[in-house]
């Protein structure tokens, strides 16, 4: 029997973390938790490594730096939590599902990023561009459209800002979902959620001015 030598043996892997399919699901979920809980600052490529319990040359061979892995977790963030709200629904009524929808990702697993992310968006708009256009404007293109579409077609009033009406309903839900001071428990903000959408939306649609399509019923 041939023995072989030490130059022909199958080479042994060294110490360290073993390879895993899932490194860049691992890395995503791993900075955007790190991000949501210390910030910027406290974020680094190392760290991320270490959370996601995958090799450092896994990370730095992927990406260059935190900001572009941030970008490309929340890109991919984006891109699994597509509102589903129906467009094809009443403006009212796709309205409550929207933003159900939308207070239902603040009060998610990364409810904390997303605040992150507005903040650091506010503090620092060039920093953030990029950032902010995946995170937070993408996030509503959808709702500007069918906003559009109702003014468009008379379900809306006539000179109805879709921009204004926009920026009312988001703030109101982070707000609600993140900043208010005093708020409830998140269990109990989750309960009353319907409810509170509902006599949003009806408030903010009664504000607009009535100059209705005559065949459109008031609110």
């Amino acid at each position: 029997m041939t023995l072989l030598s030490d130059d022909s043996r199958p080479a042994r892997r060294g110490p360290g973390r073993p390879r895993h399919a899932d490194t860049e699901e691992r890395a995503y979920r791993s900075v955007l938790e790190l991000f949501g809980q210390r910030g910027w600052a406290g974020l680094s490529l190392d760290a991320v490594a270490q959370h996601a319990g995958v090799g450092k040359s896994s990370i730095y061979l992927r990406w260059k730096d935190k900001r572009e892995l941030l970008l490309d977790a929340v890109r991919d963030f984006e891109t699994r939590h597509v509102n589903p709200a129906d467009p094809s629904l009443p403006i009212r009524d796709y309205l409550v599902e929207y933003a159900i929808a939308r207070a239902a990702l603040f009060l998610g697993e990364q409810g904390a990023t997303m605040a992150a992310i507005i903040s650091a968006a506010v503090a620092n708009p060039d920093e953030y561009a990029d950032i902010q256009n995946e995170s937070l404007n993408r996030g509503v293109l959808a709702l500007m459209g069918r906003l559009e579409q109702a003014i468009a077609e008379g379900e809306m009033p006539i000179g109805t800002s879709a921009a204004q009406f926009l920026e009312a309903l988001e703030g109101a839900i982070v707000f609600h979902t993140i900043i208010a001071p005093g708020r409830p428990p998140k269990d109990q903000i989750v309960e009353t959620l319907p409810q509170y959408v509902a006599e949003l939306v009806d408030w903010l649609l009664r504000g607009l001015p009535q100059r209705r399509s005559p065949d459109r019923p008031a609110w």
